[in-house]
């Protein structure tokens, strides 16, 4: 049970979640549900459920019953001839933004807001909230919530209505890392990109009440991130990691990550250096970089929290250069990355066949390049 720390101010997406459990559950929402699961946070001073009510005549009654005020929003048609077919659009999420924000300057004791909803439109006003220092829970409906808005919030919690079925299936203990194998397949039935939010999104649909804190390493101590319990399942042979840029994609054993991943750009044949001991040749012709560029480099490698391959490098760079930051071509890159590796800025391990680099802490950044080239 979550801790009580004070006032609680609620905003229910209504239709949202409505159709959210509709389509998972094929049932109505369980406000008895909805209601405790809110009083967990604290006092509630009202709990305010947003939508075109002419729509759910038969809702409201349920609503008042669990102490939650229905708020109407008017339904608007863009053919004015077609009241029933037609394209339709309501303001709820402009209503429910406005409502917080009065909230947040107008009710201080307030510590905690709770949105019940799966948009991912309300990210930014979740942020705005949690920068005046008080605390963001999202509910969300498994499978209908955006995962940017789950990692936007202080605590995501999973609406999960208490039926029997449920709840016998959340008593029997499960295998968390063959449960992970599970997530993975389960994303990709739902075209879901296998991040690591989505896949601890997806962790707590499976598993109710999922905390990697809860489960331990080989040396027995918990698992503070996520990724660490990843890492562990990799370690398993279970899945297998994958980082381009900042983002960590997670594959099942034997598949190519460069034929799967949504982010990478080339596959490591086409950048690939030589081997290091080759590569440290001098180029026929040498290319200077500046002191710029180099700790635009720094800065790159420092965004890595593990040893990268060459080709994550290279695309990280490349995206520097796409946001005209780093003026250089494919070829200066790769020669910025094989001189960094030379000169000992990088520091290189291997797995298996391939080499994996990270920053150096203790070596300088090179001195500052001439700003022409030698004659």
């Amino acid at each position: 049970m979550a801790e009580n720390k004070g006032d609680v101010a609620v905003f229910i997406d209504f239709e949202n979640i409505y159709i959210s459990v509709r389509n998972k559950y094929d049932a109505d929402p369980n406000f008895e549900f909805l209601a405790e699961k809110f009083g967990e946070y604290g006092r509630v001073i009202f709990a305010r459920a947003y939508a075109d009510w002419y729509r759910y005549p038969r809702v409201t009654s349920a609503l008042y019953a669990h102490s939650i005020e229905p708020m109407y929003v008017p339904t608007y048609y863009y053919d004015r001839n077609d009241t029933r077919g037609g394209a339709r659009k309501n303001s709820v999420d402009i209503h429910m933004c406005i409502d917080a924000m009065r909230t947040l300057y107008g009710y201080p004791n307030i510590s905690t807001f709770v949105f019940a909803t799966g948009d991912r439109d309300f990210i930014p006003l979740i942020n705005t909230i949690r920068q005046h220092g008080k605390r963001v829970v999202v509910l969300g409906v498994g499978g209908a919530s955006s995962t940017h808005l789950a990692q936007a919030a202080d605590e995501f919690i999973l609406y999960q209505p208490g039926l029997e079925e449920e709840t016998e299936r959340a008593r029997k203990p499960k295998d968390a890392f063959a449960t992970l194998v599970e997530a993975v397949r389960l994303a990709r039935s739902r075209e879901i990109i296998c991040t690591l939010a989505s896949l601890k999104l997806l962790m707590m649909e499976l598993i109710a009440g999922f905390d990697e804190s809860d489960y331990k390493d080989a040396q027995g101590k918990p698992f503070s991130k996520f990724k660490d319990f990843v890492r562990e399942a990799e370690r398993r042979g279970l899945v297998q990691m994958f980082t381009s840029g900042t983002v960590t994609e997670v594959f099942l054993p034997g598949e190519n990550p460069y034929e799967l991943s949504h982010f990478v750009s080339e596959a490591p044949s086409e950048v690939e250096p030589e081997p290091v001991e080759e590569a440290a040749e001098e180029p026929q012709v040498a290319i200077l970089f500046k002191e710029e560029e180099w700790r635009h480099f720094a800065e790159v490698m420092r965004q890595f929290d593990e040893p990268v391959l060459f080709v994550q490098i290279y695309n990280a760079l490349r995206g520097l250069r796409n946001q005209e930051v780093l003026d250089r071509s494919n070829t200066e890159i790769k020669e910025m990355i094989k001189q960094a590796i030379n000169a000992g800025l990088l520091i290189r391990t291997s797995r298996g066949a391939r080499a994996y680099y990270q920053l150096n802490p203790d070596q300088p950044l090179p001195e500052r390049a001439a700003e022409e080239m030698p004659a």
